[in-house]
């Protein structure tokens, strides 16, 4: 029950961490270039890619042997893809929208409304 920092890429664990990404990574990176209000959409698009990687990591140090030499008890692939998917899908989306936030606040003058005139 130490830590191990062990990575089995054979593990179902880690294959269905992997897939549940990769499926992931096309919804966030999508959906945080769309809700983007900023003009720079690829800083934007980068922090929802940072927020994704990092759910695998969490899920991985999680279930999987990241952190613990033994696997999380009653995890199967399965589970770990489905839950993957989701967690990873919602930490780009949350990565975007964090970023989206932080240039918004840097650049405010290029995103304050300009009053209309009559």
């Amino acid at each position: 029950m130490y830590p191990a920092l062990n990575v089995n890429i054979g593990d179902p664990i880690f294959i269905g961490d992997i897939f549940g990404l990769i499926l992931a990574l096309p919804i966030s990176l999508f959906l945080a270039y769309w809700m983007s209000a900023v003009k720079n959409h690829m800083a934007v698009v980068v922090g929802a890619l940072i927020g994704a990687l990092l759910g695998f990591l969490i899920i991985l140090g999680w279930a999987g042997t990241l952190i613990y030499d033994t696997n999380l008890p009653g995890a199967n692939g399965a589970s770990v893809f489905f839950g993957s998917v989701l967690f990873c899908s919602i930490c780009g989306l949350i990565g975007g929208i964090l970023t989206d936030m932080l240039i918004a606040r840097i650049r405010r003058k290029d995103y304050i409304r300009q009053p209309v005139h009559e």
